[in-house]
Formats: C-alpha cells, structure tokens, sequence
C-alpha cells in the first residue's frame, strides 16, 4: 500500500504541475482527488473488452432485455436530471462516463461485435478521463455547455436504446439517423462555443480552449464518416443484373441462345 500510495503522489505531482493548482471546491470529492482511480476504471474498461469477447466466442449471446430497460431508463432519466441541475452537477456527469461503460459489456455480452468500433471505445474510454481532469481543474461556467447539449442527446439517445430492445417497437425507430445528426450539431455547436471564448477571452485556460476544440474535431470527424458509411453510402451496383435461374450469360449470350444455335445448326447438317 505505501509503494501504490508514493506512486499516486507522483502522479498527481506530475499532473499538478502540468495543469497548475486544481479547484478548490472540488476538493475531497468521490474519485477526484486522486487520478488513480479514473485510470485503474478505463483499463478495466478496455481490458473486459478483450477478455468478453475471448469469453463469448464461444458461448451463446445474452438477451439482457430486463437489464437492459432498466439500464437505458437509469441513463436516460440521470441525463434529464443532469440536463435540468447542469450547473450543481458535474460531477454526476464525470461519473456518469463511467457507468456509459456498461454500453459497450452488455455488446460484449451481447456479441454484438460489430457496434465495438474504435469510435465506440475511443468515446467511451476518452470522455472519462477528460471529465476528471475537467473537473478537479476548470469545474466552471465554460465547461458547462458541452454536458447541457449531450444531457439532451442522451436523453433521446438512451431512450432510443430502451425502446430498441422491444422487437415490437423497431417499426416506430425511423429516426436513428437523426440521433447522429444531431451528436453532429453538437459537437459544432461546442466547438463554436469553445472558440468564441479564443475570440473573446473569459478568464479560461487557453490551452484548454484548443485542446477541447482539437478534441470536438476528432469527434466530428469520427462521427461523419460513421455517418457516410452508414446512412450515406450506396451500395455498388454490378455491372450487370444476374439472369434468371437457367439464363446463364456467356461473352453476353444466354446459355438458351447458344442451346437454341446449336439446335439450328444440326438441323442444317442433317
């Protein structure tokens, strides 16, 4: 315990005097005070990613409908709460990036593979770890536009994921593309927010200012080329239109055509 204790006050050394003092007010809050913790979590995070899914293949996939309904209704209802009390917590928002790691086991669980992307975990496992230092050094006005927009997104998002678990309720889920839309708008909006206080300085750390910009940047462009593979993307026409069962085409001839020349032609030599 006293090597892990030494090693934290390196680490929260080097990150004081990277960043310079923290904020006062957040001071002996739950995970906060030391890095420790948010680091150990997203490790965890990204190594029951490997060993789920060495786990699952070869076992069946879970339902997890009942866990589900109540995961996405909990997120869901903590992001309206968030979105209506933004400002008195924060702190729920950091924290909150650590249970929205559970979207990505309950895929694992799920083997629902194909929805792990590097875009899925490089969200996931980033937003967290951001958050804690957003917190512990810049916990004011300018930081609380971001989560008001996303505590709207997550609102319709994770009600979206709740209602998806219902086969019956897919046929009323038409508007799945306007979830990554509006996470688009977004993350414009922010950039712009975070820029203007570039153009008219507020007091906010200016390196912070261009490192969350750069941040949102990587976040639009991840999320449009989602968009276009997803919902843009045509799929390649073939060069031509396959024939009908026994119209097998030769050098652009059907097999009947030459069945019916060949016929012709032994007549002839008849």
């Amino acid at each position: 315990m006293e090597h892990l204790k030494a090693f934290d006050d390196e680490i929260n050394a080097f990150l004081d005097n990277m960043f310079g003092p923290r904020d006062s007010r957040v001071r002996g809050w739950f995970m906060l005070d030391s890095y420790l913790p948010t680091f150990f979590l997203t490790v965890m995070y990204l190594l029951s990613i490997w060993l789920g899914n060495k786990y699952m293949k070869n076992r069946p996939a879970l339902s997890l409908r009942g866990i589900l309904t109540l995961y996405n209704l909990g997120i869901t209802l903590l992001s309206a709460y968030m979105l209506a009390e933004v400002a008195k917590v924060l702190w729920w928002y950091y924290f909150s990036k650590s249970v929205e790691f559970l979207d990505t086991i309950f895929f694992v669980l799920r083997k629902k593979t194909s929805q792990i992307t590097f875009l899925h975990v490089y969200h996931h496992a980033s937003m967290f770890n951001i958050w804690w230092c957003v917190l512990n050094w810049i916990p004011c006005g300018q930081s609380f536009f971001g989560p008001t927009l996303n505590s709207f997104i997550h609102i319709l998002m994770y009600s979206y994921y709740g209602l998806s678990v219902f086969p019956s309720m897919h046929k009323y889920l038409w508007w799945k593309k306007y979830l990554t839309q509006a996470q688009l708008v977004q993350f414009v909006l922010t950039i712009t927010h975070t820029m203007s206080a570039v153009v008219k300085p507020c007091g906010f750390p200016f390196g912070c200012l261009i490192f969350q910009s750069s941040y949102m940047l990587t976040l639009v462009i991840l999320f449009l080329n989602f968009y276009v593979q997803t919902y843009r993307k045509k799929p390649m026409k073939k060069d031509m239109q396959e024939p009908p069962a026994g119209k097998e085409v030769k050098n652009g001839f059907s097999k009947a055509y030459f069945t019916a020349a060949n016929g012709v032609m032994n007549k002839k030599a008849q």
